[in-house]
């Protein structure tokens, strides 16, 4: 029997970004002050420059209305000498990521896809430090619809529905060509009716029938934050690729 399926773990927050109000600095593309752009009768940042805040951030890009707007490059400043703090290389709409862009987290982590409000949403690939990655599709910042979770450690995929960043139904696809097809709670086979499928195109289909635990695992359980309960396969109907 394969290992039962583990949760991917969710994409880190977005790091939070200066509100172009409280620039420390407003420079040219030069890096000199004199040559940044202005709105003649406010004098406000308005144009091509580079903001430069009081909390070390940096951003490149342009500015209208003291707002981030279009093609542009935040740089977050690190939180340690001789750590990363963030980067994010795309557009801006009102100061929020907003279209296509590319964020590498704090931790190296990787999004490359769209942006909403600030968040990840529509098309985009997540890779993860540990060598995981996913690539499908997001909705307020969570895998959401149609898309593919791969497990590196796990050598597997998770190929199927996702609703707000869990994994609820499709293919579980290991390395050696064979697949569960069902659905799943919680990172691991849901009760109910599912198949196995193996590489030379037999197909076992079965049931998950699902057992609260008691006494002192149950406890354990509950202490740990841990399920309480778990699921045990059930096999039944086999059917042969040959037709046997």
């Amino acid at each position: 029997m394969a290992p039962k399926p583990v949760k991917g773990a969710p994409p880190p927050a977005e790091p939070e970004e200066e509100a172009t109000e409280k620039f420390g600095e407003w420079l040219g593309k030069d890096g000199l002050p004199e040559s940044a752009p202005r709105d003649k009768d406010s004098q406000l940042p308005n144009g091509e420059g580079v903001a430069v805040y009081p909390n070390g951030d940096r951003y490149t890009g342009r500015i209208e209305n003291s707002e981030r707007v279009g093609k542009g490059k935040y740089v977050w400043k690190a939180a340690e000498e001789g750590k990363h703090g963030g980067e994010y290389d795309g557009e801006y709409k009102s100061n929020k990521k907003e279209g296509k862009g590319k964020m590498v987290y704090p931790d190296t982590g990787t999004y490359d896809g769209q942006w909403t409000e600030g968040l990840r949403e529509g098309q985009g690939t997540f890779k993860y430090p540990n060598g995981d990655w996913y690539k499908g599709m997001w909705l307020k910042g969570k895998k959401s619809a149609r898309g593919t979770y791969f497990s590196y450690s796990g050598a597997c995929w998770y190929m199927g529905l996702w609703t707000d960043g869990n994994f609820v139904e499709g293919d579980w696809k290991f390395k050696d060509g064979s697949c569960y097809k069902g659905n799943f709670a919680a990172g691991m086979p849901a009760p109910g009716e599912g198949s196995f499928v193996f590489p030379n195109g037999n197909t076992v289909k079965g049931t998950w029938v699902a057992k609260a635990l008691e006494g002192e695992a149950l406890a354990a359980a509950q202490e740990g934050g841990k399920p309480t309960s778990t699921v045990s396969w059930v096999g039944g109907e086999v059917s042969y690729a040959d037709g046997a």
